[in-house]
């Protein structure tokens, strides 16, 4: 099977809708790193993408080893968390030593979380000055973007940056309680040019039981490349089949939406089928715990990831300060979910109780 390929905004490039990330090499030797990448580039894969701090540069490393001899073959990215100039300057001349290149096509701000963040990139002796810099010099081609946060920031930072690409969070989980990605910097990337990159189409594993229809769904939700971390040939190969089959049509999606596993009876699916405040009620309890923490039965391993993934992103206050400043009547939403019968099965007064108490800080596992 060969990927298949797309223009990536207007960079120039032309790349495989599926991308290589970088993090998943730190927990495997160099020689599996070999294998991974083979795997990758035998399939048509020309994308990958790593950080400095992965693993304080050993994914660099690894991948710089067994690209030796064959940088050319792809498009390489990294990235760096340094705000300021000469912190940026220092990592980007560590990557590319690491890396074993004279160049980079894309050097992305990573992980910038907070508005104050993106004023000391822009600020003076700011990274933004550095990596124009960088890239008049040709050690890089472009400037990307990437964050955790709330999709406001990529928002901000795509009418403050000169951007040519981003790398933005987007699976059937997320779209559920963020739909801001689709219907506002999507958009807003592609009315720029900017070229659109998702990271976490499998949502950092929690996807494992269906990951076929976890990356179908994502390759349609508006990106143009899916970067995954694989670490086995087998997650190579089970990963260029689903993307060679395409995005899941209309139909299709929707089936995803009713039949996915991770999603049950319990994640909001933002249906319409109840009122705008138990909808929004929803999206805020998955900024808490991206709605994995249901109060369920699971089998352990499955109980185990939930555990490690809820906090992932790190919401939960800005969760909480925005439903501070609601002014809903608590008890109102709860008689209200009593009377929704929900299409998905979902006990959607249960669920109410378990938002508000999470949203609260209340006991939560005693209800």
């Amino acid at each position: 099977m060969t990927l298949p390929k797309i223009a990536l905004g207007k960079t120039g490039f032309t790349l495989s809708r599926l991308g290589l990330g970088g993090f998943h090499q730190v927990e495997i030797s160099t020689d599996i790193v070999a294998q991974v990448v083979d795997a990758f580039l035998e399939a048509g894969g020309n994308y990958i993408e790593t950080a400095r701090s992965y693993g304080n540069g050993a994914s660099e490393e690894k991948l710089g080893r067994v690209l030796a001899g064959r940088r050319d073959k792809v498009v390489l990215s990294s990235k760096s968390n340094k705000r300021d100039g000469e912190g940026i300057r220092r990592e980007l001349e560590a990557s590319l030593t690491a890396l074993r290149t004279d160049h980079i096509e894309f050097h992305f701000f990573h992980g910038v979380n907070t508005l104050a963040e993106l004023d000391a990139i822009t600020g003076p002796g700011g990274a933004l000055d550095a990596l124009l810099k960088a890239k008049d010099e040709g050690l890089i081609s472009g400037l990307g973007f990437s964050s955790h946060r709330p999709p406001q920031l990529y928002l901000e930072a795509l009418k403050r940056l000169p951007l040519s690409v981003i790398l933005i969070w987007d699976n059937y989980l997320e779209e559920q309680y963020v739909p801001e990605i689709q219907r506002e910097v999507y958009p807003l990337a592609r009315e720029k040019g900017v070229g659109i990159t998702a990271m976490k189409p499998l949502a950092d594993g929690f996807l494992y039981q269906a990951p076929e229809l976890a990356l179908r769904y994502a390759l349609g939700s508006g990106s143009d490349i899916l970067i995954c971390g694989m670490n086995a040939v087998e997650h190579v190969q089970q990963a260029v089949a689903a993307i060679a089959k395409g995005p899941l049509n209309a139909e299709e999606r929707a089936a995803a939406l009713r039949d996915a596993p991770e999603l049950g009876r319990y994640v909001c699916r933002q249906c319409g089928g109840c009122s705008a405040d138990l909808m929004a009620l929803f999206r805020l309890e998955g900024y808490v715990d991206r709605q994995m923490i249901d109060y369920l039965p699971h089998d352990p391993a499955n109980y185990a990831l939930r555990l490690r993934l809820a906090g992932w992103f790190d919401l939960a206050d800005i969760a909480r300060e925005r439903f501070a400043a609601t002014g809903w009547d608590a008890d109102a939403l709860v008689a209200e979910a009593e009377g929704v019968a929900c299409p998905y099965d979902i006990d959607v007064a249960r669920k109410a109780q378990f938002a508000l108490g999470k949203l609260r800080q209340g006991k939560v596992n005693l209800l």
